[in-house]
């Protein structure tokens, strides 16, 4: 039976959005190779093992999340430094060599600070974008509101509505009216 926690966390990752799940599973590792590290230091071989385990497969889940198409030098990279990680991950959990999971949390660490540092950026850009999107709504709405209105050549005394242009929106011609085709001529 599931305890609370794990309903709670379970209901964490389901609802979180992709930059929160990666600085999530930032968390975990840093956290596992924390406990790998203190075990290596009790000289506790099976709890290290284990943590450093789940600190090495969520290393891997997060080189596999790495989208190449969207910026193949930056993947490259990334995905240098996270095989760099894992690496060191499985040497300190083979050696029991707790310097060797400190070389793999400072870089991790930085990693997680610069995370937090772009999801901030991504935070003030959205907000930026939404504030923008509602100042056009905005705009549209009172220019709908203040349609100036022309005599139309019909006469004076019929009005038409003259349609200003929006930045953006295009508003369709109106259809011509069928002139339906006669064979008497």
């Amino acid at each position: 039976m599931a305890t609370a926690t794990q309903e709670y966390l379970k209901t964490q990752v389901m609802t979180a959005s992709p930059e929160m799940l990666t600085l999530m599973l930032w968390d975990g590792a840093i956290r596992f190779a924390e406990q790998g590290k203190e075990a290596i230091v009790r000289k506790d071989v099976e709890g290290s093992f284990k943590a450093l385990l789940r600190a090495q497969k969520i290393v891997m889940e997060l080189t596999n999340t790495l989208k190449p198409e969207v910026n193949p030098e930056l993947v490259s990279n990334l995905s240098a430094l996270y095989n760099f990680i894992y690496r060191r991950l499985v040497e300190a959990n083979i050696k029991k060599d707790a310097k060797l999971v400190d070389d793999a949390l400072e870089i991790m660490r930085h990693q997680r600070e610069t995370w937090v540092l772009l999801m901030d950026k991504l935070t003030q850009e959205r907000a930026g974008q939404a504030q923008a999107t509602v100042s056009a709504n905005a705009d549209a709405v009172a220019t709908s509101e203040n349609f100036p209105v022309a005599a139309t050549p019909a006469g004076p005394t019929k009005k038409a509505i003259v349609r200003p242009s929006l930045p953006g929106i295009a508003i369709p011609p109106k259809p011509k009216q069928h002139v339906p085709l006669s064979i008497q001529g």
